[in-house]
């Protein structure tokens, strides 16, 4: 009896510790988040719960046994960029071209450099609140492991798809595709891809090369692997500003003067789910109405019915350049003393860690 007790109480110690450690009250940021955030939410960052045990997912480095429920529709959305053409991608993302009396505008929101424990809860919270559908292109590292961190990152992920959220690819370490060699290439897109499909049980579907960046090697392997490239036309600089309202205010404006398109955010950062939920405010006020048709307003959608409906209506130009060109005398006839609004560039922000 004595030997069962001085093995059992040790460990009976260390379950009472643990308990009392998780109790820390969540970040500062959190606090003064101005976004209403649920109790589950906060209560999540003190204790999150036990890792579900199901089938597809896996938490110890093991390969999944993948639930076939859990895999994507062969062809959930057409092939409209059969190539897999960076430069195509571009001009893919500004959406479909509006024919006269089509006043229905399309938003499709994507989210980069996640999962992140703290934070992608609280764009979840957000995305909830407002009923709408994103894209995620996650960092596979963050997926791996066993560390605490890996663990609750692992957790956030099965709610982003439990959630009903597409899943990308961000590579493995969000690693510049460009002028590295094909090894390592091929390396950061296939291990981004094994890490999170070991993570969640789902294999990704969609692609964004970290920077918008891809060379002619980089597009073969992304073709060879199924993966559609996402890339963006409008964004914020969310990762080197905090302030919600002002970043609110430039995403309004890119969205009113593009007429839509592929909205890119980074799930990293409090002060982002702040400027979405105002966005998706704002989107809300300016939505579009089929009984006044030919009145402009937006419907944010998922990047299926994005795509679907660029593949039914695609723009007759070139490439985006041509596009941007063409939008800017059309704005400067109409408003000859009015600046031309922001216009996202053809680049992503580095990765602020």
């Amino acid at each position: 009896m004595l030997r069962f007790l001085a093995r059992v109480f040790p460990l009976a110690a260390l379950g009472v510790g643990s308990w009392i450690g998780l109790g820390k009250p969540p970040p500062e940021a959190l606090r003064s988040l101005r976004v209403p955030v649920p109790p589950q939410w906060t209560q999540a960052f003190a204790a999150p719960p036990p890792i579900p045990t199901a089938a597809h997912a896996s938490v110890d480095g093991a390969e999944p046994s993948v639930d076939a429920k859990l895999l994507p529709d062969p062809n959930p959305w057409p092939s409209i960029n059969a190539s897999t053409s960076t430069a195509k991608a571009w001009l893919l993302s500004e959406g479909p071209i509006h024919a006269e009396g089509d006043g229905r505008r399309l938003v499709t929101l994507t989210f980069d450099d996640g999962p992140f424990p703290e934070t992608t809860p609280v764009v979840l919270h957000v995305l909830d609140k407002h009923h709408v559908h994103a894209t995620f292109f996650w960092i596979g590292r963050y997926l791996d492991g066993t560390s605490d961190r890996a663990l609750r990152t692992k957790r956030v992920a099965l709610q982003v798809r439990d959630a009903g959220h597409l899943i990308g690819t961000h590579t493995h370490d969000h690693q510049r595709l460009i002028g590295i060699s094909r090894t390592e290439v091929l390396a950061q897109i296939d291990r981004g891809m094994t890490s999170i499909q070991r993570a969640v049980g789902v294999r990704p579907s969609v692609f964004r090369p970290p920077f918008g960046q891809l060379d002619p090697y980089g597009e073969s392997i992304a073709h060879e692997r199924g993966l559609t490239l996402v890339l963006w036309n409008v964004e914020t600089q969310d990762l080197h500003h905090t302030d919600a309202d002002e970043m609110a205010k430039n995403l309004e404006e890119q969205i009113d003067f593009s007429g839509g398109g592929i909205v890119l955010l980074h799930d990293i950062r409090f002060t982002t789910a702040e400027a979405l939920d105002k966005l998706l405010t704002w989107i809300e006020r300016h939505h579009y109405d089929p009984a006044h048709p030919d009145v402009v307003g937006y419907d944010v959608v998922d990047f299926a019915e994005f795509t679907r409906a660029t593949a039914a209506s695609p723009q007759p130009f070139t490439s985006r350049a041509d596009l941007e060109d063409a939008r800017a005398a059309a704005w400067r006839k109409h408003h000859p003393t009015t600046k031309l609004p922001p216009v996202a560039a053809c680049d992503e922000a580095p990765l602020a860690m």
